[in-house]
């Protein structure tokens, strides 16, 4: 049986709406990269996954500092089943205290993506 090799799929939360590169459809096995993209390096990004994740550590992922991407790439569970999983994701312009409300829109911006796992768990052999 011949293995397909995984594929790296990269979120760029600087676009707007969000951008993956190739695509948001993943397979088991692949790994997923949460990017900074274009912002500048004093913005940071807080990516949760409100309803469950499809990815082996659940999270939340932090951006921002000294890394535009996370931390480490993350890897589409070979549990996960098939389906849109739903991510939101906060951007801080770094201009503010955490916890303080925002004085102009672009100190804080929400965006809301999904990583698509196309099949479902691969099957035990027998």
């Amino acid at each position: 049986m011949l293995l397909e090799p995984m594929a790296t799929i990269t979120v760029d939360l600087s676009t707007d709406p969000i951008s993956y590169h190739p695509g948001p459809e993943v397979k088991h096995g692949d790994t997923v990269v949460f990017s900074m993209g274009s912002y500048p390096p004093a913005y940071t990004a807080d990516v949760v996954f409100p309803d469950g994740t499809c990815l082996t550590v659940p999270g939340p992922y932090s951006l921002g500092g000294s890394s535009l991407t996370t931390s480490s790439s993350q890897t589409v569970s070979m549990t996960a089943h098939k389906g849109l999983y739903s991510f939101n994701a906060t951007i801080h312009d770094g201009t503010r205290a955490e916890g303080t409300a925002p004085l102009h829109p672009t100190e804080r911006d929400r965006k809301n993506g999904g990583i698509d796992v196309t099949g479902d768990p691969p099957e035990d052999p027998v």
